[in-house]
């Protein structure tokens, strides 16, 4: 059974805007965000015939789903949505400013140069990010890299299970947890670094293998 996976950002949200995290919170795609998702669906017309599509359950990645399949003509498929390819979980940091996360994980971690503290975490060999804020985290209920990959890893395992055919796949998801699911199938394809809101990302998958077949990737 072979799957080739049109990995997919959501479009840009109100958060996105103005810096903040949203994890498994969510806000509104902008119409700069709608407009995106629907040239990217005009982009995938006569292309590319879907024979499935996810979502994670956040509604800026439904949306973004309903508006390339509509714009792609093919607004008839279902969608389902998969709970486990949802956004890292932030816990108690969830809605707060980015930099200001950024400045709390540089300081826990003894880095007074915050830029330089971002250097090293986007070039390091695992989510320095996420290891700070699980610790740090007044609620407890940010997740660990290993939960976060982890659950990514079975809802990716979940989406196999619903296309036993195979064949071309929509799946809209988020910039951290697209990440992760590059890593974890590459170490050295990206940099802890989300892409940019609606890039489409291509993956392989075939005898129980991921492959990813974009190259180029472009970050935020």
């Amino acid at each position: 059974m072979e799957i080739t996976l049109y990995l997919v950002r959501h479009g840009k949200t109100v958060f996105n805007t103005v810096g903040r995290l949203q994890g498994w919170s969510d806000s509104p795609l902008t119409q700069e965000g709608r407009a995106a998702a629907s040239a990217l669906g005009s982009s995938l017309k006569g292309e590319v015939v879907f024979d499935a599509a996810f979502a994670s359950t956040s509604p800026r990645a439904l949306e973004t789903a309903r508006l390339v399949l509509q714009a792609a003509d093919q607004a008839a498929l279902q969608i389902t949505p998969l709970e486990a390819l949802c956004e890292y979980c932030f816990g108690g940091f969830e809605g707060e400013k980015r930099q200001t996360v950024y400045e709390m994980a540089a300081a826990h971690q003894g880095e007074a140069d915050v830029e330089a503290w971002l250097n090293r975490y986007r070039h390091g060999t695992h989510n320095i990010l996420a290891e700070s804020v699980s610790i740090l985290d007044p609620l407890k209920l940010a997740e660990t890299e290993r939960q976060f990959v982890g659950r990514l890893q079975k809802g990716m395992n979940q989406l196999v299970e619903n296309v036993p055919k195979g064949g071309n796949v929509l799946l809209v998801s988020h910039g951290m947890a697209i990440t992760a699911l590059l890593k974890s199938i590459d170490s050295a394809a990206v940099l802890y670094r989300s892409v940019k809101n609606t890039t489409v990302l291509k993956l392989y998958f075939n005898s129980g293998k991921w492959r990813i077949l974009s190259k180029n990737i472009q970050y935020s």
